[in-house]
Order: structure tokens, then C-alpha cells, then sequence
């Protein structure tokens, strides 16, 4: 049996990989170059913070144009996909039946993706729920992310009260891990694994809240097979 996709997470400037920024393709390369990886096979999207999650089959150009979407689902072992997180979580999914995967790229806007990217391999591949592992990546924790009560109350309501949490001073706060493995759970996904990180807190790790708007660093979560 061929070696499932792996999941990776670059931390650093080597995650700063926004095409737009023609001075970061050095970094880009360079980390493909470490693992072994021909530019060729990367896939990436345009985000916008949205669910939208395409099917990639391997007839798109590398170099762009980019569809905007924030996830993307495969069954071509050849291929790599990647998002850029700072905060928001990667979620990556491999099917050990067939051997396809996905990545997704979920903030608190885009909460519920990973349940389009579970239902768009089920009707593109044929996966099913159960056959599904599920890794859930670094992001910023509740310990980290307060928010207006307004958008605690809308979370809530959405995703019910393992999404939210109150900070002993009275603040609102999300728990994107907690939303989203409930969301996994609800699809019939039993196989997720979660890494406990915060961004916020880990100053190994990218976070648009701590570094700030004009100094923040993407990682680059991609998830495929390489080495």
C-alpha cells in the first residue's frame, strides 16, 4: 500500500508566501527545495475567508490564476496543497481508503468549511466520513482570542456552547478547535487529531494578533506526499 499524504506546517519567514510579494519566492522555493518537492506540484487559492473549497485534478496552473476559495481537495498523489494561516487554523484531511486528502484554511468567518471540504470528497471520490483522519493545526486558542460579545453571540448560536468561553474577567472568547472538531464529529468523522498550539501564545508560530497587521507572518500548512 502507497504511504499516505503527510501534513506539514512551515514556521518562521519560510511561511511568508504571498505570490503578490515577489521578494518571498526565494523562501517559497527554498522550502520545496528542502523537501523534495518540483514547484510543479504546489497548488495554493486566492483566500478570502470564506468556505469555499474547490476540487484540484491537477490541470491547473501552478503559477496562478488562483480561484478564490480557502480549501482544496484532491486524489492525485502527485500534488501539494497548501494555505496560509496566521491565527486561523489548517485543517488537513486524508482519506485512508482511497488515498485522497484535503486542506482547508478556517478563521471564524470560514467556520464550516471542513464540512464542505468532508462532503466534497464524499461526492468527488467517494470518500465517507469514517474512513476520514483529521488533523486539526495550530491556531489562536480561547486563551488568546477574545472577541465583541456581538460575535461571541452569533458563535454561539451557530455552533453552540463548545465554540465559546468566558475569560474569568468577563470576556468573550471562541474556541475555533472545539467548534470545528465538533463539526467533524457531527459529519461522522471520529478520527481527529488536535494540536493544542496557540499562536498567540508560541512565539515559534505566525499570529496576526500578536506580530500585528503590518508584520505578521503566514505559515504555510500544506499537506500531500514528499521525501
Amino acid at each position: 500500500m502507497a504511504a499516505g499524504p503527510r501534513a506539514g506546517l512551515s514556521l518562521a519567514r519560510a511561511g511568508d508566501m504571498d505570490l503578490a510579494k515577489r521578494g518571498d519566492l526565494p523562501w517559497r522555493a527554498g522550502l520545496f527545495a528542502a523537501l523534495g518537492v518540483e514547484p510543479g506540484r504546489v497548488r495554493c487559492v486566492r483566500q478570502v475567508h470564506s468556505r469555499a473549497v474547490v476540487r484540484i485534478d491537477g490541470s491547473e496552473a501552478p503559477d496562478g490564476p488562483f480561484p478564490e476559495a480557502d480549501g482544496m481537495t484532491t486524489d492525485r498523489p502527485d500534488l501539494l496543497l497548501t494555505v496560509t494561516v496566521a491565527d486561523c487554523l489548517p485543517i488537513f484531511l486524508a482519506d485512508r481508503r482511497t488515498g485522497a486528502f484535503g486542506l482547508v484554511h478556517s478563521g471564524w468567518k470560514g467556520t464550516g468549511i471542513v464540512v464542505e471540504a468532508v462532503r466534497l470528497m464524499e461526492a468527488a471520490y467517494g470518500t465517507n466520513a469514517a474512513d476520514l483522519a483529521a488533523t486539526i493545526g495550530p491556531g489562536i486558542g480561547p486563551c488568546c482570542y477574545i472577541v465583541p460579545e456581538e460575535r461571541y453571540d452569533r458563535f454561539r448560536a451557530r455552533y453552540g456552547p463548545r465554540a465559546v468561553q468566558r475569560g474569568l474577567d468577563g470576556s468573550f472568547r471562541l474556541d475555533l478547535r472545539a467548534a470545528n472538531t465538533a463539526l467533524l464529529e457531527r459529519e461522522g468523522v471520529g478520527d481527529v487529531t488536535t494540536v493544542s498550539d496557540c499562536t498567540a501564545c508560541n512565539p515559534l508560530l505566525g499570529s496576526f494578533r500578536r506580530e500585528g497587521a503590518a508584520a505578521f507572518t503566514r505559515m504555510l500548512a500544506f499537506i500531500g506526499r514528499w521525501g
